[in-house]
């Protein structure tokens, strides 16, 4: 994790408290519980990784389905902002970072506002100040009295779901059942033309490797994952190591000490290219991050290690999904985005082997 996300946590954590309580107590107006009726533009908060992101999309389709005029803003950080860029279902991206685009937020009427954030106070505290007609969030964390309607929110349900119920509180003919449709990511000529050129001499079905994450503890031994590469082309597959600038390092040490030919797209993909890459790709072998969100979302088969995480909530659903996961008494210890120092050496990962994983994906393939 980045420095300045453990800042804006610690911020969050002694400040938001007090800014939560300021702002409900100075916010005007009457609690709207009642649907309304007409729903027009919409703000949507959606802070945070790429993983939650990818999360929110089916909500998103659903919404733009239910009502079609609808125009959806999304206030969100810009690590994220590229799961939402050329969406269909979005019609404008405001920084949560920038303070001008904040001071439009608050500056516009909505018709109702959802605060996506599962625990941080300075969301809610944000929303309590703003303009709408209505305001919705999850009631966690004392955050409930923020808004107008607070939705509970559950630890073992998965997380595309909880986004789900959320807006299922305040949209009039919202479907009664959760399901996935993709497509939710659109990939432009552009993108296409860019992975058809980096794939132009592999004859090889694509299996794609995403060795980061966001914290350490989520982390797999980098020699597992090149025995699981060296398996994958003894199989007749073309591993492909794919994750931004932040897992440069991991992916050329694999790379060292592998011995077959990867292919190694680190650093080289934006987010919608990666979708695009996702397309042409047989299955995706990945830690608990939001590389593996976003390739369920997709419907790419994957493979998924964890350990801290709980896998109920962020692990990818249905039969074309294989979660590895050793059930330690210890895990899963993350709660809220928050895991605490490992006093057992990361055995939840450490412990996984190469042959588990290698198992999973041939089941898969």
């Amino acid at each position: 994790m980045n420095r300045r996300i453990k800042l804006l946590k610690i911020v969050d954590s002694f400040v938001g408290p007090l800014a939560l309580r300021l702002a409900i107590n100075s916010s005007l107006g009457k609690r709207r519980t009642s649907i309304n009726q007409k729903i027009e533009k919409v703000l949507v908060i959606r802070p945070g990784g790429i993983g939650d992101a990818a999360l929110l999309l089916p909500t998103l389709k659903i919404l733009k389905d239910v009502i079609p005029a609808i125009q959806i803003h999304i206030l969100c950080e810009p690590r994220n902002a590229g799961v939402f860029t050329h969406s269909p279902f979005v019609s404008k991206i405001l920084n949560y970072n920038r303070l001008g685009d904040l001071k439009k937020v608050r500056e516009t009427e909505y018709d109702c506002i959802f605060d996506t954030e599962q625990s941080h106070f300075l969301t809610g505290a944000f929303v309590a100040f703003s303009k709408g007609y209505k305001k919705v969030g999850f009631a966690t964390e004392g955050r409930d009295k923020a808004y107008d309607v607070s939705v509970e929110y559950f630890q073992d349900e998965y997380e595309a779901e909880s986004f789900f119920r959320l807006f299922a509180a305040s949209i009039e003919n919202w479907p009664e059942k959760f399901q996935l449709r993709p497509p939710y990511f659109f990939p432009r000529n552009q993108e296409r033309g860019k992975i058809d050129a980096l794939l132009a001499d592999i004859k090889r079905e694509i299996v794609c490797i995403f060795s980061g994450a966001s914290i350490i503890e989520r982390l797999w031994p980098l020699d597992k994952w090149s025995q699981v590469a060296d398996e994958l082309w003894k199989m007749g597959k073309q591993p492909t190591i794919i994750g931004g600038k932040a897992e440069i390092d991991i992916s050329q040490k694999i790379m060292d000490t592998a011995n077959s030919p990867i292919l190694n797209l680190c650093g080289r993909l934006s987010l919608s290219e990666t979708a695009t890459m996702f397309d042409r790709s047989r299955l995706l072998i990945s830690t608990d991050s939001g590389m593996l969100h976003m390739g369920a979302m997709c419907n790419i088969p994957t493979v998924s290690l964890f350990g801290p995480g709980i896998a109920d909530k962020w692990g990818p659903q249905g039969n074309r999904h294989r979660i590895i996961n050793k059930n330690l008494p210890c895990s899963p210890c993350t709660k809220f985005g928050t895991t605490p120092p490992c006093p057992n050496n990361m055995a939840c990962m450490m412990d996984i082997s190469s042959e588990e994983v290698l198992g999973a994906s041939k089941g898969l393939l």
